[in-house]
C-alpha cells in the first residue's frame, strides 16, 4: 500500500501495454473476450462439418491441414505482430515512432512469409510423399498462398489494437470468423475434396484484407526493399513473443502434425474427434484471459503483489473445480456426448479411451493457465518463452518416440505428460509465490477419480441425475482440503518475482 500523497509507482514499459486492459470499457471487453470464444468455435464447428458430410476420413486429412497451416502460420508470423501492439501502445503521441516501427515489421514479416510460403510450396510433393492420409498435393499450394495475407492482416489488426481500437479488432476479426466458417459450408455443399476445404483460410484472409484495409493504412510495400539493417533487430524483439498466445494450442497441433505421418486418414479422424472435446477444455481459459490479465496488470502495477497472488491461486482452484465437474460429465455420457457432436460409427469407446489418457494433464494445464499474464505483467516473457519452448520440447520428443509403435495412444500420453510439465514448472522466474500446489491438485485429482467411480457405480444401480456431481464433487474436495487455498506471499523477490 502507498502512504498518503505518495506518488504511484512508474511502470515499465511492458507493463504499461500489458495493462492497458483496465482501461477497456465494458463492452469493447465484451467484444474482445467473444471474438476469442469465436475464433475457437468456428475452428471446431468446421471440423463438425467436415466429418458430419464425409466421416472419419475426411476429417483426419482436413485435421492434418489446419495442424500444419497453424504451426506454419505462427512460424511465419515469427511473433512480430505481438511485438507491433506492444510498441504501438507504448508510443501513443509519436506517430513517426508508430510508422517506423510498421515499417520495420512489414519488412520482417514480408520476408518471413515469403520463406514459410516457399517452403510450403517446395516441400509440397515431399509432405505429400511421406504421410499416410492422403491429402492432395495443391492444398500446401493453398496454404501458402494463405500465410503472406495473413501475415499482412495480422499487422494491420495489432496495430489496431496498439492504437486501442480494440472494438474494431474484434468486429474484423468476428465478420472473418463467420466468413470462414460460410466458406467450409460453401465448399462442403459442391462436394469438394476434403483437402481443398483449406481454402477456407484463404476465402477468410482474402474478406479481412479488403474490410481492414479501410480502418487502417499501411507503409507502402515498396519499404521492404530498403532497411535491411533493422530486419535483424525487428526478428529477435519477435522471436521472444514466439508462441506467446497459442502456445497450448499448438501443442495439440502438434500431435496431429506427427500422428498424420504414421496414421491413415480414418485413425487420425478418430483421434481428431477426441481432440474437439479436449479443445473444450481450453475454451473457458482461452476465452477470458484478457478479463485476467486486467485483474493482475491492475494489482501489479499498484505493488499489490499479495493480492494477485491470492487471486491467481483462487482463479486456478475455481478453474480446476469447473473443469473437473466438465470432465466428470464427459466422462460418465461421453459416447451421447460425442453423437451429439458427430455422426459416429461406433468408435465411441476408442475415442473415450484417448480421452482418458489426456484428461489428468487437461485438468492441471487449464488450471495453471489462468496465471500466465502473470508473466508478461511481471515483465517476464522470456522465462515463459522457457517454459512453453521446454513444453514443445517434450512434446516433440514424445510424440515422435511412442507414435511409431503406441499410434494414437502414443499420441495421447505426449499430449497428458507436456501438460503435466507445463503445470509442473509453471511459475519458474516469477517465484514460488506463484507457483500452484502441486500436492494439493494431485490430491484433488485423485478425488475427482473416485467420485467418477462411484458415480458411475451408482448409475449403473440407480437412476441418479447430474445434479448430484456438484456436491460429491464440492464434499470430495472438501474432504481433501482443497479449498483451504489462502498462499502467504513473501514480499521478498525472488527468482524474478517482484516484491
Amino acid at each position: 500500500m502507498r502512504k498518503a500523497g505518495e506518488k504511484p509507482p512508474r511502470r515499465t514499459a511492458i507493463r504499461d501495454m500489458a495493462c492497458r486492459l483496465p482501461s477497456l470499457h465494458l463492452r469493447e471487453l465484451s467484444l474482445v473476450v467473444g471474438e476469442g470464444a469465436l475464433g475457437l468455435a468456428a475452428n471446431l464447428l468446421a471440423m463438425v462439418l467436415v466429418e458430419r458430410k464425409y466421416g472419419q476420413q475426411a476429417l483426419g486429412i482436413y485435421s492434418y491441414l489446419v495442424s500444419f497451416f497453424h504451426i506454419a502460420a505462427c512460424l511465419a508470423e515469427f511473433g512480430i505482430p505481438r511485438f507491433v501492439e506492444r510498441e504501438t501502445a507504448l508510443h501513443p503521441h509519436h506517430p513517426e515512432r508508430q510508422a517506423e516501427i510498421w515499417n520495420d515489421a512489414m519488412r520482417a514479416l514480408f520476408y518471413t512469409g515469403l520463406t514459410v510460403a516457399g517452403l510450403c510450396c517446395l516441400s509440397a510433393p515431399y509432405d505429400t510423399s511421406h504421410t499416410a492420409i492422403q491429402e492432395k498435393l495443391a492444398a500446401y499450394f493453398i496454404i501458402g498462398l494463405t500465410i503472406p495475407l495473413r501475415n499482412a492482416n495480422r499487422l494491420r489488426l495489432a496495430a489496431l489494437h496498439g492504437l486501442g481500437e480494440h472494438a474494431q479488432v474484434a468486429k474484423l476479426q468476428g465478420r472473418k470468423r463467420l466468413v470462414f466458417v460460410a466458406g467450409v459450408f460453401a465448399l462442403l455443399s459442391v462436394r469438394i475434396a476434403p483437402s481443398y476445404v483449406i481454402a477456407a483460410f484463404l476465402v477468410a484472409e482474402l474478406y479481412l484484407l479488403l474490410a481492414a484495409r479501410k480502418k487502417l493504412k499501411l507503409p507502402s510495400h515498396r519499404i521492404v526493399w530498403s532497411g535491411f539493417e533493422r530486419l535483424r533487430a525487428t526478428l529477435r524483439q519477435g522471436y521472444l513473443l514466439l508462441f506467446a498466445d497459442e502456445a497450448l494450442e499448438t501443442v495439440l497441433y502438434i500431435d496431429l502434425l506427427i500422428l498424420g505421418i504414421y496414421l491413415p486418414s480414418w485413425d487420425l479422424g478418430v483421434y481428431a474427434e477426441t481432440t474437439v472435446l479436449t479443445r473444450l477444455f481450453l475454451f473457458i481459459p482461452l476465452s477470458v484471459r484478457p478479463v485476467f490479465r486486467q485483474k493482475y496488470c491492475a494489482f501489479i502495477s499498484d505493488n499489490a503483489l499479495p493480492q494477485a497472488a491470492r487471486l491467481a491461486h483462487r482463479l486456478a482452484g475455481a478453474m480446476f473445480f469447473l473443469h473437473s465437474l466438465l470432465a466428470l460429465v464427459l466422462l460418465l455420457y461421453y459416447p451421447n456426448t460425442l453423437g451429439l457432436i458427430f455422426r459416429t460409427r461406433g468408435e465411441e469407446m476408442l475415442s473415450f479411451r484417448l480421452f482418458e489418457v489426456i484428461l489428468p494433464g487437461l485438468l492441471l494445464c487449464a488450471s495453471a493457465m489462468v496465471a500466465e499474464p502473470l508473466y508478461e505483467a511481471l515483465e517476464q516473457i522470456a522465462a515463459f518463452r522457457r517454459l512453453i519452448l521446454t513444453v514443445f520440447a517434450v512434446n516433440v520428443f514424445l510424440n515422435l518416440y511412442l507414435i511409431p509403435f503406441a499410434g494414437y495412444f502414443g499420441a495421447a500420453t505426449a499430449t497428458m505428460v507436456s501438460m503435466t510439465v507445463y503445470f509442473l514448472l509453471f511459475g519458474s522466474g516469477l517465484g514460488a509465490w506463484s507457483r500452484p500446489v502441486k500436492l494439493q491438485y494431485l490430491s484433488a485429482g485423485a478425488a475427482v477419480y473416485v467420485v467418477f467411480v462411484v458415480m458411475r457405480s451408482v448409475q449403473s444401480t440407480l437412476n441418479v441425475g447430474v445434479w448430484l456431481l456438484p456436491v460429491m464433487l464440492g464434499l470430495a474436495f472438501y474432504v481433501v482440503g482443497f479449498f483451504d487455498n489462502d498462499p502467504r506471499v513473501s514480499l521478498e523477490p525472488s527468482n524474478g518475482g517482484r516484491g
